[in-house]
């Protein structure tokens, strides 16, 4: 049996999944299983997080559970512990962000080089204006941090706008999308050099409060930053007050240190500040990717070719 934990699969795939597996799909929260399905559960498909967030006193009492398949990237929010003491197996769906969150980014350097915001009052006030331009984004340089999947499908993108685009990445092995490549210990030479920076990274111990007052005071200043990667990377507060001075021209964040975002916390007000509640990659599509790679890692589990899985986890 497999149990989905979350209600964003249609009936549609729900169907697609019990013909393609053979397999009964329930779709509950773990804590609303009857006994006889805790017993039956072999598959899981979850986020494992927020409202889809599992404890490990939950997975426990699924004496059958063979596989998780989580349905974003990341993997840091399961019950580690427990998952390796029942010998279960965890595939991620790495890699299907791609063509979602390279949109998103495209949209917010336009959204900031095409004055949105400052259009959009415009109209509000009728105000026909021709003192107010707009900035092109041809020959602009983009810093992405991180050149993965994700990171080169920006590249990739900003390049058909005619955009210089430099990465950062551990290895310092240059993807064929980007111009130039920075090691992450060489941040402090890349970032003088962008008009644009989106961060991809992961959270690791390496990038957590990578972005603070020293990295932000060598950018270009009006610089705009972009961040779809994880909210612990960047120093709020050195965030904001970069906002403020205009240091940082503008910010476009999808992702943030404490989620969902206080409704206290400053960057909901500033003008200089597009927020997003984490909805980068959340598109019609997103769902139908997901549930096509756990079916083509379906395929191998079943035939015990697990070597062969796309995106199995080490915890």
């Amino acid at each position: 049996m497999i149990v989905c934990t979350t209600a964003d699969i249609s009936k549609e795939l729900q169907n697609r999944v019990m013909e393609e597996t053979g397999c009964k799909v329930v779709r509950k929260k773990l804590p609303m299983l009857e006994s006889t399905e805790k017993y039956e559960a072999q598959y899981l498909l979850t986020y494992g997080n927020f409202d889809d967030e599992i404890n490990p006193e939950e997975l426990k009492q699924l004496p059958n559970l063979k596989w998780i398949h989580v349905l974003s990237s990341g993997t840091e929010q399961l019950p580690k512990s427990v998952i390796k003491d029942k010998d279960i197996l965890v595939t991620s769906s790495k890699g299907i962000h791609a063509i979602p969150i390279s949109e998103y980014v495209l949209y917010a350097i336009l959204h900031f080089a095409k004055r949105n915001t400052e259009f959009r009052k415009l109209q509000d006030e009728m105000n026909w204006s021709y003192t107010m331009g707009m900035f092109e984004i041809h020959g602009k340089t983009l810093g992405v941090l991180g050149t993965g999947s994700i990171g080169s499908g920006i590249a990739k993108k900003a390049k058909a706008f005619g955009m210089n685009v430099i990465g950062v990445n551990r290895s310092g092995r240059r993807p064929a999308e980007f111009d130039r490549i920075y090691k992450i210990e060489q941040l402090k030479e890349a970032v003088p050099q962008c008009d644009y920076i989106c961060c991809v990274l992961p959270s690791t111990e390496e990038t957590t409060n990578l972005i603070d007052k020293e990295i932000i005071g060598l950018m270009k200043d009006q610089v705009i930053f972009i961040n779809v990667g994880r909210g612990d990377i960047v120093i709020e507060e050195d965030l904001v007050k970069a906002l403020k001075t205009g240091k940082i021209g503008g910010a476009a964040l999808d992702v943030f240190n404490n989620e969902p975002l206080e409704a206290a916390h400053p960057f909901w007000s500033m003008e200089n500040v597009l927020v997003t509640p984490h909805a980068s990659a959340r598109t019609d599509m997103y769902m139908n990717r997901a549930i096509k790679l756990f079916l083509e890692n379906y395929q191998h589990f079943q035939m015990k070719k697990f070597d062969d899985m796309i995106n199995k986890v080490t915890l």
